[in-house]
């Protein structure tokens, strides 16, 4: 064999070897990312099964006695609250007015847009009453939080206004931004003129001690927001579908 003839056969058995790596690559490519796929479906199955329990009062937002305050809520004192309507526990069908099943379809036709399958069952019976409110402001400090729901342990000796970031914890609401903006806690992912559901989970800090306040800031001098089914409770939610009133330990 001559000396081309051996070169030509080294380069051709290089080229196979080359092929027969690139082959092999690809194959551990492949089987890593489905082993990934399969870690992160097992990941969320798991976190799917823990418990959803409220962490704040008043996922409805119902109002205080005099009509002007949520209850069992701290409101910035630059913050005015309206409460927009009650939809009620009945279905269509028992007596629910036409206008709030046209308005609860109307936020199943904006959280569609992020999750296409999403049904509120607008005429269908509820657990519990559903309130929504306005917030308006005209001015914001040097501190311009908007509101916060107090924890389930406020009354406690032990308890405070702030959750522990100790569990995983998911935050979320209903959010309309009409006017201004709004950014964290529970309007994360809170858009201009659309209905949101907006929502974030927190995952256990390891800081010893470490609690957080559950208010949006205000990011503009003036706003108005709508807020529906707003609050925190343990475990991960990711649906909208799931998100509603929490069962409370008290």
């Amino acid at each position: 064999m001559s000396t081309e003839q051996q070169l030509a056969a080294v380069v051709s058995a290089a080229n196979s070897l080359t092929n027969v790596v690139t082959g092999k690559v690809g194959e551990i490519d492949r089987a890593v990312a489905d082993a990934r796929r399969a870690y992160d479906a097992q990941l969320l199955d798991l976190k799917s099964r823990l418990p959803r329990l409220a962490v704040t009062k008043n996922f409805n937002l119902y109002p205080s006695a005099d009509g002007k305050l949520i209850e069992n809520w701290g409101i910035h004192g630059e913050v005015t609250c309206t409460k927009l309507r009650s939809i009620t526990t009945v279905s269509q069908a028992a007596g629910r007015p036409q206008a709030d099943v046209d308005f609860m379809l109307q936020i199943q036709a904006d959280v569609r847009e992020q999750f296409p399958g999403f049904d509120i069952r607008a005429s269908e019976y509820w657990r519990t009453i559903v309130n929504v409110w306005q917030m308006k402001w005209a001015t914001a400090d040097v501190s311009p939080w908007l509101a916060f729901p107090y924890t389930v342990d406020t009354a406690l000796a032990n308890g405070t206004g702030a959750v522990p970031l100790n569990s995983y914890i998911t935050m979320g609401a209903f959010v309309r931004v009409v006017e201004g903006g709004i950014a964290g806690a529970w309007s994360y992912g809170a858009e201009k003129g659309k209905w949101r559901w907006c929502s974030t989970v927190v995952s256990p800090s390891e800081l010893f001690g470490a609690y957080y306040h559950l208010h949006p800031m205000r990011t503009s001098a003036s706003g108005v927001v709508e807020v529906m089914l707003a609050g925190a409770c343990t475990g991960v939610v990711t649906n909208p579908g799931d998100w509603g009133t929490m069962l409370a330990l008290s």
